[in-house]
């Protein structure tokens, strides 16, 4: 196997982790998350609260959460009025659809009612 294909199936084990976690206090989000539109969420945001990844959103669609040795890449799309981010990764085909919650600088991203992972603009 390749050291590539070790490293993706490793993020995709972790992600899998993090969706069977607890869920967070859905009763926390303030007015300024409920007024967001996509072009709020491009942009490098620092991972923060444990979370080492740096998730690179582009304006025209493309994705990268890397971690160093460990990366996915791909597209996304955002629904707004559901609040989510759709992931295709790009190696495998993989999808994955996040929650968002994004309140002054600090973007929350969620899987399935997992582990939130917490991310600061850079």
């Amino acid at each position: 196997m390749s050291k590539k294909f070790i490293t993706v199936v490793f993020l995709m084990f972790v992600l899998c982790l993090a969706a069977c976690g607890k869920s967070s206090d859905a009763g926390t989000q303030t007015e300024s998350a409920s007024q967001t539109s996509a072009a709020d969420l491009v942009g490098t945001w620092k991972g923060t609260d444990g979370e080492i990844s740096t998730l690179t959103l582009g304006s025209s669609g493309s994705y990268r959460d890397d971690a160093g040795d460990v990366y996915v890449s791909g597209t996304y799309s955002v629904n707004t009025a559901e609040k989510t981010i759709t992931v295709n990764e790009s190696e495998y085909g993989l999808v994955f659809v996040y929650s968002y919650e994004l309140v002054d600088n600090t973007l929350t991203i969620q899987m399935n009612g997992g582990l939130p992972r917490k991310f600061i603009k850079q």
